[in-house]
């Protein structure tokens, strides 16, 4: 498969994704001691997929909610370990994408320089 500016825009969209998902397990994890606090959860993917699939971006937007998970005696329900894990796996998700983007950018810039 060979990546386009189509996929381009894709990847960049999985980044932006990604970056909100990240920022919201970083929040979780500064507030794991706050009384009552309920963890974010960030979806994005179904509204890629959905973009993918109808090949337009508009409408691609990353959803926030509120963690429905059981809490803990002082009513929070961050879990600090599912967090830190949620944030090492989105820093690899994250990563997978950039390779993917800076494999093509270096290919372009070989094609060019040819």
């Amino acid at each position: 498969m060979t990546i386009d500016g189509t996929h381009i825009r894709y990847l960049g969209a999985a980044l932006r994704g990604l970056e909100v998902q990240r920022q919201a397990y970083e929040h979780n994890i500064a507030n794991v001691e706050t009384p009552g606090f309920k963890a974010r959860r960030v979806s994005f993917e179904d509204s890629l997929r959905a973009a993918i699939d109808r090949q337009d971006l508009r409408g691609f937007s990353p959803t926030t909610s509120l963690s429905t998970e059981p809490t803990r005696i002082d009513g929070s329900n961050v879990d600090l370990a599912d967090e830190v894990t949620a944030l090492e796996l989105n820093a690899l998700q994250q990563s997978l994408v950039t390779e993917a983007l800076n494999g093509w950018f270096t290919r372009t810039r070989t094609a060019i320089g040819s």
